[in-house]
Order: structure tokens, then C-alpha cells, then sequence
């Protein structure tokens, strides 16, 4: 997609600098995304705005890096807009994705005048120009929507659809991995991709022809808005693709195991609430998934985006931040959502479960709830731990319970975990308090033994790990699970009630990580 590109004479330049520059920097104006595991970049125009690295850690050209406008005239190359954007990048150790080599719909107009011949050598000392010139860069945008007219003019020069059905992509993708310096990441990029399974699946099945032969090393998916839904105010035409569509299909891109990259995103709506309102519900889709590495915003200032879609600047030319920039700085900054580990949806678990969640970047402590209601009309937990588990005292028997986590810091708290539950057994689990952490697994003979009908069985945890105890009986068969869940390092007790089983021999089995033990019990009736 391409940003406005204006003519502004020096005069014009340096009055916006001058003027820019007499406000004074937002307090907590500072990169969004410092030390968050992935970038929040934006594109830019030739000029590069002032504040720019206060708040974007990553910084795509917007019309600079495109064929037609570097080559308007064959054999002729001004870098200079691109040189400057580039450089500015370099200089502040800020990831720069050049943009774009292959496009149909920015192509030099004298490209279509040449032989085959002539097209695949322009081609090919164009992209080796790009490579050679920008060694630094992190990304590059090899080919731009493939899947939409117009297709490159030189497509056929290129190998047409040839025996893949992509030749031309994947001769385009072979000359960026010959001519870009090692460990400079080639991408694709798309869009209408995350609304549609089938628009989905045929981007999925040209990454996968590409990642067979080695050639790209991420997936580039735009996210202008409406590629969401029609603006709020539209009258015709409205829209709104299903979210949860939106979720699925990125799901199934973040699974081929190359990192995802956002590359266009915006939000085109005049007014602020309106803004804010659209940027809370799509922004957190894309940016809590983990296999999304990064976001590019199209365009982040007043008057240098794109120019069909105006609104969707996040800081005004003097200076001032509009709501959904506020908003955006408070979301990333506070914790996102935990990720629950244990226990989920098991059944005849301990009355006490030990809760077990991965931490959430920059909680400095979580809120649990516990209820026996799917939409906690009311808890039966509510508490507050800096760690990440918590163990429960005793539940009610044979009950289901569902439980949630939400991280907190000074900056807020996220939303709440996705609901996982389970189902208590009659058992409670004893956690004796030791001064010292176990060295080594452990499993002890149970005592009583002979028993009847009840025994208690000690076993030694030395890390953090899923343990399962079982209970067999003489010919192998699994009688009873006492413990099927994740535990930290520790010394734990389980009451086994045998009340409903005959006398025999029955056997019990610890596994935690590589360690198995096995023992003998008797019960004597």
C-alpha cells in the first residue's frame, strides 16, 4: 500500500521542525515496545519525523524504498530519500524493513517497454542494487501481495507461473537470498489473508513452497482496518469479518514456525473514541500472540499517512497524542495475558490443586479467581500472589471448578486468562514444609502397610515439574489417579481411600520428568 507522497520545498521543512520543536516532549514519551520481545515500528516518509525513536523501535519507508520511486528513469538511482531513513535507523540500532523489491502496483513505467530479457536482468540488478546498498537492514519485503492485481509486468520474465504455479515469487526470493547479506530476514507480504480459511490457506500453501526450498524467513500479514470491517460511520457497503476467524487464520500462519510480522496496521476513524474503541479490539489480537513478532504501524503522524485513508495518525503535527496512542502505551506496558499451565480440564484431581500458570512479562503480581460458575457471577477463591501457582485449600468433592489469572503491575492489569476448569476427586493432598528444597525424586513406602482402607504415600520433588502418581492393581490395570498435575520442588503426602476395592496387591507409580519409581502396597480387608 502506498503512503502520500508530497513535494515540500526546504522552507516548508525547516518551519515544521522549527514549529515541532518548540513543544515540549510528552513526559513518558519513550519507545512502546523497549524490552517487550518484539518491535512496535511505523513507516515514514523520506523526511523522518522528529521524536520518531522516542516512540517506535522499528521503522519501515513508506513510497522511499519502492522501485518507481528510487528508478523513474531507466539507469538513473536516487537514493537519497532512502539513504536517509536507512541511516537514521543504523545510526540508532533500530531494526529498518526495506519495502519493497517486487510489486506490480509501484513498478517503473519504462519496465514495460523492455523485452523479456531485458525486464528479468532489471529485475535481477535491482534487487542486488537494494542488497548491496542497505547490508544492515533487518527485513525486506521480497514480493508484495502476489495474490492481487496488478502483477508485476515483468511476471513472465521471471518464470511466470511455471511448474510451481509461483515461479516468478520464487525466482524473485532466490535473488534476494543470493544478493542480501547473511542474516538479512526475507519476507512476504499479504493482505485480506486473516478474514477468509481460503484466502488463508493459498498464502499458507505459496509460504510453504518458499520455506521447502529455504527461502523466506518470516510472513508478513497487513492489518489496515478494513481488512476488519467498514469505518464506523460508513452507510453502504458495511462489513465485519468474524473474529474469530481473524484468530483461527493467524493461528494457522504463527504454526508454520516462521516468525509473523503485522506489517500495515492502522485505524482509520476521525473520532478519537471510536479510534480507541477499534484499536482495543483488533490491536491485542494481533499483539498477544506469540508467534507475532513484531507490528508496524502505516503511518503514525498527522499529514505523512496514507493519504486514502487520513485518519488513522496516532500523533497530531503539534505534538499532541491522540487517545488510542494513550491507550496503546498503557496496554503494552501493563502485563498481558497469563497462560495457564495446570490444572485444565482434568478430572478427580485433588480437592487442594496446586494452580500453575507462566509468567506474564511485567506482572509484578497476579490476581486468581476461583468459582464454581463459568462467567464468575461469584468467587470461591479471590486472591492476590506474586508467584506464579497457587495452591488451593480444600474444595468441595467431586464438584467442577473453573479458574482464571490476570496480571497486574503499576501500569494496570490485563485481562483475565482463558478460562480453564477441572473436577475435584475425594482426595486432599498434605504439602509438608521443609527447610530445604529435595535434592533428588523420591518415592517412599507407603504407611500403613498392610492397610485398610486408607494409606498415606510420601514423594519427593526435586524442580518443577508435571508429576503423576497412579495406582495399579496385581494385573496392571490403572485403578486410581492420585496426583496428575504440575508441582514445584517439594515434599508431598496423598491419602489414598481404597474403601471400594477388594483386598490385594496393588502397586503405585511416580513419574516426574525422566524419573519413574514403582512400590508394592497390600490391603487387608
Amino acid at each position: 500500500m502506498s503512503l502520500q507522497s508530497r513535494s515540500r520545498c526546504l522552507t516548508f521543512l525547516l518551519l515544521v521542525i522549527v514549529v515541532i520543536g518548540s513543544f515540549p516532549l510528552q513526559s513518558f514519551a519513550q519507545q512502546l515496545a523497549k524490552s517487550k520481545g518484539k518491535f512496535l515500528g511505523a513507516s515514514t516518509s523520506y523526511y523522518v519525523w522528529r521524536n520518531f525513536a522516542l516512540y517506535w523501535n522499528q521503522v519501515t519507508p513508506g513510497d522511499a524504498g519502492k522501485w518507481g520511486s528510487v528508478t523513474s528513469v531507466r539507469g538513473q538511482y536516487n537514493w537519497t530519500n532512502l539513504d536517509y531513513i536507512y541511516d537514521f535507523a543504523t545510526q540508532r540500532s533500530i531494526p529498518y524493513k526495506h519495502h519493497v523489491l517486487v510489486w506490480g502496483s509501484q513498478q517503473p513505467s519504462w519496465i514495460d517497454g523492455l523485452d523479456s530479457a531485458n525486464q528479468r536482468a532489471e529485475v535481477e540488478n535491482w534487487i542486488h542494487l537494494v542488497g548491496q546498498r542497505y547490508p544492515k537492514m533487518s527485513f525486506i519485503d521480497v514480493v508484495n501481495e502476489p495474490f492481487h492485481n496488478p502483477l508485476p509486468a515483468y511476471k513472465n520474465a521471471l518464470g511466470g507461473n511455471g511448474t510451481t504455479g509461483w515461479d516468478w515469487v520464487i525466482t524473485a526470493f532466490q535473488w534476494a537470498r543470493q544478493y542480501c547479506a547473511p542474516g538479512v530476514k526475507l519476507l512476504l507480504n499479504e493482505y485480506n489473508v486473516l478474514g477468509s480459511d481460503s484466502a488463508a490457506t493459498n498464502y499458507i500453501n505459496l509460504i510453504n513452497l518458499l520455506k521447502n526450498r529455504g527461502l523466506i524467513d518470516g510472513i508478513g500479514v497487513q492489518g489496515h482496518y478494513f481488512e476488519f470491517r467498514s469505518h464506523l460511520a460508513a452507510t453502504s457497503g458495511t462489513y465485519i469479518y468474524d473474529i474469530a476467524t481473524i484468530k483461527k487464520n493467524l493461528n494457522r500462519l504463527t504454526a508454520i514456525g516462521l516468525p509473523v510480522y503485522i506489517s500495515e496496521f492502522d485505524i482509520d476513524e476521525p473520532i478519537d473514541s471510536n479510534q480507541v474503541a477499534q484499536y482495543k479490539t483488533y490491536f491485542p489480537i494481533l499483539w498477544s500472540n506469540p508467534g507475532v513478532k513484531g507490528i508496524t504501524l502505516w503511518g503514525y503522524i498527522e499529514d505523512d499517512v496514507w493519504s486514502s485513508y487520513p485518519n488513522t495518525f496516532l500523533l497530531h503535527l503539534d505534538g499532541r497524542e491522540r487517545p488510542a496512542l494513550q491507550w496503546l502505551r498503557t496496554y503494552i506496558w501493563s502485563p498481558q495475558l497469563p497462560v495457564l499451565v495446570s490444572p485444565l480440564n482434568l478430572i478427580g484431581i485433588q480437592r487442594n490443586p496446586l494452580l500453575v500458570w507462566h509468567t506474564s512479562e511485567t506482572a509484578a503480581s497476579y490476581h486468581v479467581q476461583v468459582s464454581d460458575n463459568s462467567v464468575f457471577p461469584w468467587v470461591t477463591v479471590d486472591s492476590t500472589v506474586t508467584d506464579t501457582l497457587l495452591q488451593l485449600k480444600p474444595l468441595d468433592a467431586s464438584s467442577r471448578f473453573y479458574w482464571r489469572v490476570s496480571g497486574v503491575n503499576t501500569y494496570g492489569a490485563s485481562d483475565y486468562s482463558v478460562t480453564a476448569s477441572f473436577i475435584t476427586g475425594d482426595l486432599i493432598s498434605a504439602v509438608e514444609e521443609l527447610g530445604g528444597v529435595p535434592t533428588v525424586f523420591s518415592l517412599s513406602q507407603n504407611y500403613p502397610n498392610p492397610f485398610n482402607p486408607t494409606t498415606t504415600i510420601e514423594f519427593r520433588v526435586s524442580s518443577f515439574e508435571f508429576v503423576s502418581l497412579k495406582v495399579f492393581d496385581a494385573l496392571g490395570r490403572e485403578v486410581s489417579t492420585l496426583v496428575n498435575e504440575v508441582r514445584p520442588a517439594g515434599v508431598y503426602t496423598v491419602r489414598w481411600d481404597a474403601s471400594s476395592l477388594p483386598s490385594g496387591v496393588y502397586y503405585y507409580r511416580l513419574q516426574a520428568g525422566a524419573f519413574m519409581e514403582s512400590k508394592k502396597m497390600v490391603l487387608m480387608k
